[in-house]
């Protein structure tokens, strides 16, 4: 592992400790100060917005892919005109995206007729605060995928840490003097303006990013379309699953619901905070691997060491919040969100197969075999809108996270694990053997503790910290005991020896 991807996982760690510990303090005083009915009006808005990210058509994900083959080849000709093409591509979808925004705000009467006027008007000023914001943010991603292509991740997460400590110092004040969420939307849109200027001045600066304009490569953007399509087609199933629940609970029971979700919805974010700490650091190294025509058995080696590191991770944050989620939603967000709880166990375990198998995606568009999943996906995610209207109907906020689960299960759990080994030559059964043998004593760790901790009140922060600790340092003995193997133990006690050097 070289230094860039040592530190680079080193930050990315920082980035999301950060990242969880801003967020666990910030966004319970945003959902406080703005109250349920703005804060579900701000997230209802937000999801309608992040639509427009569909315009990117799945070009962010194929530049890697694209890159390294022109970098196999040693053509930096190449590597320069692919950077024009994606530079001009992201330029046209920024203004797509101011146009179609737009036409959203002049139509703003469509997210629903429980909305008030006063609350039309808000909307429409967050609407077009986060239009601009996604206008900015599609020419910053032709130098992010550079960097990335770079291997540069020390320079990636430092600004991830700057931007993530930002947010509340920014965003706070503006709260406390009665800005409401359109403040906190301008401070999402000046951040992103510096994003763009840290990224764009190092990729030109320190990394020498050159471009190569000229006569439009409509052989190229055809290969580049062609492959891209079926990543869009993921990104709508990504977008239908994550935003299509809050626009519908907006329309069938309003802005309350919405903030409900959202909380539970934010929860399961900060859960998959890590499914890609550890993954992102080896995307190039498995595009290299899948370009070169790495063996079946090297991939599922990949495959199988990044999903065993993410398990054991996930597996930790998921019992524990299954044993402590419902008091720490009481005490973080306030009791009326105590219902969130359910939607949120179920949304974490409808992530916990994605999670565990993020470098399959990797290994799948570096490959060019994306497309069947893409449009299985695509189906099943239709398929959850219409079982979601009818669970909302039933069981509201939580009916709703069930269809998300259903989903999520007939395409990640059942065709993906099977074209991850018939199609794409990795050994899933190898994969979830390696994997039950720790998922399996962490489950039973987790309904022992909570047999033993059902009659103990939680009532404030002492006591649910206690619990939490006190679990955490169960699960750690127990994966010393019977999780990790004889390697990785060794390669333990060697940097604890290191460090008591």
């Amino acid at each position: 592992m070289n230094r860039q991807i040592r530190r680079g996982v080193m930050l990315s760690l920082v980035a999301q400790a950060t990242a969880l510990l801003v967020n666990l303090v910030y966004t319970p005083l945003m959902i406080r100060i703005l109250g349920q009915s703005e804060y579900g009006l701000y997230q209802l808005v937000q999801s309608v917005v992040n639509y427009l990210n569909l315009m990117n058509f799945g070009f962010s994900g194929a530049y890697i892919s694209f890159y390294s083959r022109e970098k196999a080849q040693g053509s930096e000709d190449g590597i320069a005109r692919l950077n024009g093409m994606f530079l001009r591509v992201f330029l046209f979808i920024a203004l797509l995206c101011v146009i179609a925004g737009a036409f959203m705000i002049r139509n703003i009467h469509l997210l629903g007729s429980r909305l008030t006027e006063a609350d039309y008007a808000t909307a429409r000023i967050l609407m077009i605060l986060l239009v601009a914001n996604l206008a900015v943010s599609f020419p910053n991603t032709a130098f992010t995928v550079y960097i990335a292509a770079n291997e540069r991740f020390v320079f990636k997460q430092s600004v991830t840490i700057l931007l993530n400590v930002l947010i509340p110092l920014l965003s706070l004040p503006l709260l406390y003097m009665g800005k409401g969420s359109v403040g906190v939307v301008s401070v999402t849109l000046g951040l992103t303006v510096l994003r763009l200027t840290l990224n764009m001045t190092y990729a030109l600066r320190k990394l020498r990013m050159r471009f190569l304009f000229g006569r439009f490569d409509k052989t190229l953007f055809a290969s580049l379309f062609t492959f891209t399509f079926f990543i869009f087609l993921s990104d709508v199933v990504d977008q239908l699953n994550t935003n299509v629940d809050k626009f519908l609970l907006g329309r069938m029971m309003g802005t309350g619901a919405v903030a409900v979700y959202s909380v539970a919805f934010e929860l399961k974010t900060y859960y998959t905070f890590y499914s890609w700490v550890v993954p992102e650091m080896f995307i190039p190294e498995a595009n290299r691997a899948a370009v070169e025509g790495a063996d079946p058995d090297r991939m599922t080696a990949i495959f199988t060491r990044i999903g065993r590191y993410n398990n054991t991770i996930l597996l930790l944050v998921l019992t524990g919040f299954i044993l402590l989620g419902k008091p720490f939603i009481a005490l973080w967000a306030g009791p009326e969100y105590e219902t969130s709880y359910p939607a949120a166990v179920i949304l974490m375990l409808a992530s916990y197969i994605p999670s565990v198998q993020t470098l399959g995606v990797t290994i799948q568009n570096a490959r060019n075999m994306h497309r069947p999943r893409s449009v299985i996906y695509f189906l099943v995610a239709c398929a959850n809108v219409g079982i979601s209207v009818l669970l909302i109907r039933r069981w509201g906020v939580t009916g709703t996270s069930l269809g998300t689960l259903l989903a999520v299960l007939a395409g990640h759990g059942v065709f993906m694990n099977l074209y991850y080994h018939f199609r794409i030559g990795l050994n899933v059964v190898t994969f979830w053997k390696t994997l039950l043998r720790w998922t399996l004593p962490a489950a039973g760790l987790c309904g022992i503790c909570r047999l033993l901790i059902r009659n103990i009140p939680v009532h404030g922060w002492g006591t649910l910290l206690a619990l939490a600790a006190g679990y955490a340092l169960l699960y750690g003995i127990l994966l010393w005991l019977i999780g990790l193997t004889a390697d990785e133990k060794r390669w333990l006690r060697q940097k604890a020896r290191r460090s008591g050097d």
